[in-house]
């Protein structure tokens, strides 16, 4: 394959257009087959009296699709842009058992005991305010990016995640935080499989909207 111009590059990004919500659903990918999938895990554990909490929804593409399987839910973000998503994709979808409002994890503006499950994708987690509103019995179910996505992209580029990265969070640190509260962990997993982009747009429109791949902001003159 011949190497591209930067300005046949600059149009490709300029085509690949904004990220709306966490909408990823455009980009042409592929990967191994993976060992759990969040939203197949998450159904096992709700319930259709549930009152569940979703913390970080962005666009509400993952929460509003599992509304049919609780009672209540509320899908908080702490962007704006990401809510007023979410509440246009509830309103093409006609969901009505759902809130969203803009919201930040580590001050939920909830009483204590209030949901029957918390579930957190992508964000991190402040495990003091989920214990709390969380009642007698409740489950919180999280996925995050781990510390190894991306690494060989990172290598390739020489960068170096800082130990203190507000994208990554240790599963097994979390995971100690809740038994330090008395929480018991039901499962506990991580997975790295290959994963591959089947064209260049689709490449690059993850180049520029996957904050938690690199340490530093893409410029495309400069990398």
């Amino acid at each position: 394959m011949k190497s591209m111009t930067l300005e046949e590059q600059k149009l490709i990004v300029e085509g690949v257009g904004e990220l709306e919500g966490w909408d990823f659903s455009r980009v042409r990918d592929g990967r191994d087959p993976l060992p759990w999938n969040y939203v197949d895990v998450v159904k096992q554990y709700l319930k259709p009296t549930d009152r569940v909490l979703d913390i970080g929804t962005g666009g509400g593409e993952i929460f509003l699709s599992l509304a049919p399987y609780f009672g209540e839910g509320v899908g908080i973000d702490d962007d704006a842009a990401m809510i007023k998503t979410a509440q246009l994709n509830q309103s093409n979808l006609s969901i009505d058992n759902v809130s969203l409002m803009r919201m930040n994890g580590q001050d939920l503006q909830y009483n204590s005991e209030e949901f029957d499950v918390v579930l957190s994708r992508h964000v991190w987690v402040y495990t003091n305010e989920v214990v709390r509103v969380l009642r007698p019995g409740g489950y919180f179910i999280m996925q995050a990016v781990g510390i190894l996505s991306s690494q060989n992209f990172r290598e390739a580029f020489g960068w170096v995640w800082s130990p203190d990265s507000e994208y990554h969070q240790s599963a097994a640190d979390v995971a100690e935080q809740f038994r330090s509260q008395g929480c018991h962990i039901i499962a506990l997993g991580e997975y790295d499989v290959p994963y591959w982009f089947q064209d260049i747009e689709s490449f690059m429109f993850w180049l520029m909207w996957t904050p938690w791949a690199y340490p530093e902001e893409i410029e495309l003159e400069k990398h």
